[in-house]
């Protein structure tokens, strides 16, 4: 059986792809290596002067295009949940007009290393959206990747030296062959069948194309919204926002509240204010406790706290499939 590769049509920039990360989160945490997930840059913004159509001096309308983009990722995050800098947005400027630096940022990154080039992906996202900090900016990128693990020169080298730039031209060629006209978009594959998704998806549109392709063989963990899943869950991807707690285990905004609260509470994760949210980690600072680090089924003898009894009735009685939602 071939492996299935969901390849996501994105930019380091677009606010739907930023709210998609939940989903790309659980497919991962649900399939594991069953499957995987790639990216192909596509470059959103070539010059934001001519994004909208406004008149005036440059300034002003770059100026003006910030306040409608900003805008718009307040209206995006209310419906899918991540959150957004609630700071006056100055991501373009006349010097920095393009989203393509931070597309082929991410190209230098896969040069050197394709795993840390994701997490980096994923820094230049919580970046742009929740620190509203400008990520077209060379020394913005540089720190950033170093975040992710990625060396300084060879980054360096990758992005200046042309060979970045290819690569991403190669990714804007893959949207045109494959009628992408909106991100995010995908492309699910199993080696025979392509199927593509246009706009922004639910994580059960996902279930139903993995099983597809895959005769019903591929199928995700069934893994439980308990107190230790969910703390699991955190610690493996260290920096967790509620919407992701969400997705990944079928809870709505209560339930996944009172899971939250009952880690802050007992001091196994800390959080920390962003933009319009939060997000949440670990507390190192916490004693040890005899939680397991993976998720796993609970024995029969484990007794289920008050959070986790309410959640699972909850869950029961409210659980239904969401909708799809797309973007124009």
């Amino acid at each position: 059986m071939n492996k299935i590769t969901i390849y996501q049509f994105t930019d380091p920039t677009c606010i739907w792809c930023w709210g998609n990360e939940p989903v790309l989160r659980a497919l991962d945490f649900l399939y594991g290596d069953k499957i995987a997930i790639e990216f192909i840059m596509g470059g959103l913004v070539e010059d934001i002067t001519t994004l909208f159509d406004i008149e005036g001096p440059t300034d002003w309308v770059i100026h003006q295009a910030n306040n409608r983009i900003s805008k718009m990722w307040a209206a995006a995050a209310k419906r899918h949940g991540m959150p957004v800098s609630d700071q006056p947005l100055h991501l373009y400027t006349e010097q920095y007009r393009s989203s393509f630096p931070q597309n082929i940022a991410y190209e230098a990154a896969k040069r050197i290393d394709a795993n840390k080039a994701k997490l980096f992906l994923r820094r230049i996202r919580e970046a742009t959206f929740t620190e509203c900090r400008r990520t077209s900016q060379m020394d913005v990128l540089i720190e950033l990747a170093a975040e992710a693990g990625l060396g300084a020169a060879q980054f360096i080298d990758h992005y200046t030296y042309g060979t970045a730039q290819a690569d991403f031209m190669q990714d804007r060629m893959k949207c045109r062959r494959n009628g992408i006209t909106g991100f995010p978009s995908y492309l699910v594959k199993d080696g025979y069948t392509n199927i593509i998704l246009g706009g922004y998806q639910n994580l059960a549109t996902f279930h139903t194309v993995i099983s597809r392709l895959s005769s019903g063989k591929i199928k995700p963990r069934r893994v439980g919204p308990s107190i230790a899943n969910v703390l699991a869950f955190i610690k493996r991807y260290k920096r967790v926002y509620p919407a992701e707690i969400e997705v990944a285990f079928s809870l709505d905004k209560a339930q996944t509240d009172l899971m939250i609260a009952e880690l802050i509470s007992t001091r196994r994760i800390a959080v920390q204010s962003v933009g319009n949210g939060q997000y949440l980690y670990p507390d190192t600072e916490a004693k040890v406790t005899k939680t397991t680090s993976s998720p796993q089924k609970e024995p029969s003898s484990h007794k289920q706290s008050a959070t986790e009894k309410n959640c699972v009735k909850r869950r029961a009685a409210t659980t239904q499939p969401p909708q799809k939602q797309s973007v124009k």
